[in-house]
């Protein structure tokens, strides 16, 4: 697998618990798929940044590419900071529906952008062998994320 099936896949799979979400009514449950998308969401920014967008800014010096790397990143705190004022927020209210609306859309945009744009861009620059290389770096630094995630919550 390379790094764009990874991303791709992580994509999905927040799609997946996010159309889930909005089906379901019982804010316990709500409540359990809430804190997986943020989980998954915190765990993907975190370890994307860190393998894919530091070697694509390693690779290239283009200033297209570095515009869009910080445009990525802008949208990864943007994410956070939705997830952070929706944590404090009541999951039944009218308020988090709101928010959780905001954050639907900020993450589309953000994958339409990065799967559309610096996708096509990435494979002009980074080696297939390359591209294979980063999803192992990046699961295995997910991996590791997780765990530390885990420890710190018990």
């Amino acid at each position: 697998m390379d790094i764009y099936t990874y991303i791709i896949r992580d994509h999905r799979k927040v799609a997946g618990l996010m159309e889930e979400l909005m089906a379901i009514r019982l804010p316990t449950v709500r409540q359990t798929l809430f804190d997986q998308i943020k989980a998954e969401l915190i765990l993907h920014n975190d370890s994307e940044e860190r393998t894919f967008y530091a070697a694509l800014e390693h690779a290239t010096q283009t200033q297209d590419m570095n515009n869009r790397l910080e445009s990525a990143e802008h949208e990864h705190h943007e994410v956070k900071a939705i997830l952070h004022v929706m944590s404090r927020l009541s999951i039944s209210s009218e308020e988090w529906m709101e928010k959780f609306g905001e954050l639907k859309f900020a993450i589309e945009h953000h994958v339409a952008k990065e799967e559309g744009e610096v996708f096509v861009r990435a494979k002009d620059i980074i080696s297939p062998l390359d591209a294979h290389r980063l999803a192992l770096q990046m699961d295995a630094l997910k991996q590791q994320l997780r765990a530390n995630l885990h420890a710190t919550a018990d």
